[in-house]
């Protein structure tokens, strides 16, 4: 028989809610229950898909594309579950529910009313993770050059990546937050103290991360710090507007397209090097973009020395949310690989560039996806797992590689992760013959 175990607190944000409540059930999994978790959000949102992040914190994307509040990221953590967007009801899905019945005849015409009602090993790994945290004596900086770090919930899971990734690795993390506008020139001029407090922070940094985003707002603050990185041997991880920065950064510094831009940020620009996905709608936002678990596939060669494909255990296949409308643009592909930017992943028709990483480079690594989505404490996420490592030292790096490829299991049920293996061999075979 179900039991239910209700955690309210109003509607105030922040309060340990969604702490209390996958605490809870990590305690009662722990003594062989099966525990699962709910969210239930008072606002008229069918979804947290348009939510600005400054407004309501990070929007969450599960495996199945749902758009979600930020607390069942602490659920799928703490819990080592895969939740549905049907873990998440909002008033704004029981009233599109009642009204599309409504609409269909279901209630035969009847008047339609409001009511609410209110309504051992593991135990081990986890002391071991936790006991011996707080005597580590050597730390990590990490720089997260982000746009909407006036409210760090925007970067929930960004953050608990580095955590899950910084303990593993046996070290105390120390993230400094730097708004990618105040790196532009334009701050120079507008607020000078602000502009040399950014970049001191960043030149300082053992490792750089540029997370997701939306819109052209700071882009060429990230692209600054891309550069830095790139050109200065500093470790770094961009993820999906991360991603695709720093491939607008390569065209214009290294390929000298100065002019290669984002369709996003300048629809008109001569060299649109990342473009808007064909299939995806131009006038709706909600539920549009390309999202929920999609694979990526590693070509043939990258075994012998990619570092992101061996702390994801050498697999050939892995396993990534995505929630995005750009692109790499298709004619810029050929021109990037030629030059030394590696596309190593792609999608499994061979079509969409998915993760790229420089050779000769301690570590500079990129995932159009948001593999944030997917750690685990006792599981770091392997590209933060990798930046945290790079930024300590080489050898601890090395390290982490080794125990991946030991022990590395992706955090999905096996029935999520299905592919067709002529889709594979696709994708191989390009990768053999230079497309």
């Amino acid at each position: 028989m179900t039991k239910f175990i209700i955690v309210s607190g109003g509607v105030v944000s922040g309060i340990g809610k969604g702490v209390i409540a996958s605490s809870t059930g990590l305690l009662l999994k722990m003594t062989g229950l099966k525990v699962t978790a709910i969210k239930i959000d008072p606002y008229m949102n069918i979804d947290a898909g348009t939510m600005a992040p400054t407004e309501h914190g990070e929007v969450y994307v599960l495996n199945d594309g749902g758009e979600v509040d930020l607390d069942l990221g602490n659920y799928e953590r703490y819990l080592n579950v895969t939740l549905s967007r049907d873990n998440n009801i909002t008033t704004g899905k029981i009233y599109r529910d009642v009204i599309e019945r409504e609409r269909r005849g279901d209630y035969l015409g009847k008047t339609v009313q409001d009511m609410i009602d209110r309504g051992e090993t593991l135990f081990k790994r986890w002391k071991g993770l936790t006991t011996g945290h707080e005597r580590f004596y050597e730390s990590v900086s990490i720089v997260l050059v982000g746009k909407y770090t006036s409210l760090k919930d925007s970067y929930m899971s960004v953050t608990k990546s580095l955590e899950h990734s910084a303990l593993q690795c046996g070290r105390k993390l120390h993230v400094k937050w730097v708004e990618s506008t105040d790196l532009e020139p334009e701050t120079l001029e507008s607020d000078p103290a602000k502009y040399h407090d950014a970049w001191k922070s960043l030149v300082s940094a053992k490792g750089i991360l540029v997370p997701g985003g939306f819109g052209a707002r700071g882009t060429e603050g990230m692209m600054l710090a891309v550069k830095w990185a790139r050109e200065q041997k500093v470790p770094f991880l961009g993820i999906c507007l991360g991603f695709q920065v720093a491939v607008i950064e390569w065209a214009r510094n290294v390929l000298g397209l100065k002019d290669a831009n984002s369709t996003e940020f300048a629809e008109n620009c001569p060299n649109p090097v990342v473009v808007y996905m064909p299939e995806i709608s131009k006038t709706h936002l909600g539920g549009t973009m390309r999202l929920g678990l999609r694979p990526t596939i590693f070509g043939e060669g990258t075994e012998s020395w990619s570092k992101i494909r061996r702390l994801y255990g050498d697999h050939q296949i892995i396993w990534e949310r995505h929630r995005h409308r750009y692109e790499v643009g298709p004619p810029y592909v050929d021109r990037f690989v030629q030059s030394g930017l590696n596309f190593i992943g792609k999608d499994e028709k061979g079509e969409r560039m998915q993760v790229l990483e420089l050779k000769e480079h301690p570590y500079f690594v990129g995932l159009q996806a948001h593999p944030e989505f997917c750690t685990r404490p006792l599981n770091p996420s392997p590209p933060f797992l990798g930046l945290v490592a790079a930024a300590s030292s080489s050898t601890v790096l090395e390290e982490q590689i080794e125990y991946q490829l030991r022990t590395f299991k992706p955090p999905h049920p096996e029935g999520a992760m299905k592919i067709k293996q002529e889709d594979v061999n696709a994708v191989v075979t390009n990768a053999v013959n230079g497309s």
